[in-house]
């Protein structure tokens, strides 16, 4: 065996701990939130098979009050019916109770296409409960202007509000949650409204990722594809109170992310609706 050189040992010992001084000293002047990313990132991919980790920060403090889950479905299936045909299902919806105690229907842009287009002949809209007979209630007229189907990384410009041709059962009716958006690292709960028809369970939990005023952004647990539940309320775990509405998804790793129409952008919405037209009628 050849002697073992001390001074070799040394000089890379010391060149080595000056290159782990330098790297920690370059992490230093990174703002809290990329730190918190490059910290999620090494724990995902430090976890076996490659699963994306629940984020590691604390379940943040909420200040609101807390309250119970809905004992209802939430979410519903969403119908719609163009001219001279039957209903046929397009995605999910909910029930909204409005600041002025009104209640509508919503529900997304991208189910049934621009209404604002004169070729879209979609004249109704109707919600109601997987394999049951008739509907929770029907729609014939907008609760103001639509939006338009999602192209890009705004999910507020997709939605649809509805006015009911009759009340609603009030055990239907979700409440929103006055913040307008859950918080980053929050649990919460998408109520499916395709129930338990495909076989998934009707309610999915997962963990806000992200929040903007354009977007939520949840990671779900498990590996479930979310296929066909837009329009679906997400609920907050802890306020039992809906946080936002299904648009989006995308995969991450073994799970998907889902993005969500912040519940305060669509309660602005609501509240500035001055004009309530037909849907049979309505162009831009």
């Amino acid at each position: 065996m050849r002697p073992l050189n001390t001074l070799f040992v040394a000089r890379a010992l010391i060149a080595v701990l000056a290159v782990v001084a330098l790297g920690l000293a370059g992490l230093s002047f990174l703002p809290a939130p990329a730190l918190r990313s490059l910290v999620w990132m090494w724990h995902g991919l430090a976890t076996p098979h490659g699963r994306v980790a629940v984020r590691p920060d604390p379940p943040p403090t909420i200040l609101a009050p807390r309250g119970p889950l809905p004992t209802g479905p939430g979410g519903v299936l969403e119908w719609a019916q163009n001219a001279g045909a039957p209903y046929q299902p397009r995605g999910c919806g909910f029930f909204l109770r409005l600041s002025n105690g009104a209640v509508i229907g919503v529900t997304t842009a991208h189910s049934v296409g621009d209404l604002g287009d004169p070729a879209n002949t979609v004249e109704r809209f109707a919600f109601g409960i997987v394999n049951s007979e008739g509907y929770l209630a029907t729609f014939d007229t907008l609760y103001g202007p639509p939006g338009v189907p999602r192209t890009g990384d705004d999910l507020t410009v997709d939605f649809v509000l509805l006015r009911p041709d009759s009340p609603v059962d009030a055990s239907l009716v979700l409440t929103p949650d006055p913040r307008g958006a859950p918080q980053p690292g929050e649990r919460v709960s998408l109520f499916s409204g395709l129930g338990d028809s495909t076989g998934a369970p009707p309610v999915l939990a997962g963990t806000v990722q992200s929040v903007s005023a354009t977007a939520v952004w949840a990671l779900m647990d498990g590996s479930l594809y979310p296929g066909g539940m837009s329009g679906s309320p997400l609920v907050s775990q802890y306020t039992g109170q809906v946080v936002g509405m299904a648009i989006a998804t995308m995969p991450r790793s073994s799970q998907y992310m889902i993005g969500f129409h912040p519940i305060g952008s669509i309660m602005q919405k609501a509240g500035g609706a001055m004009e309530f037209p037909k849907i049979a009628d309505y162009q831009r």
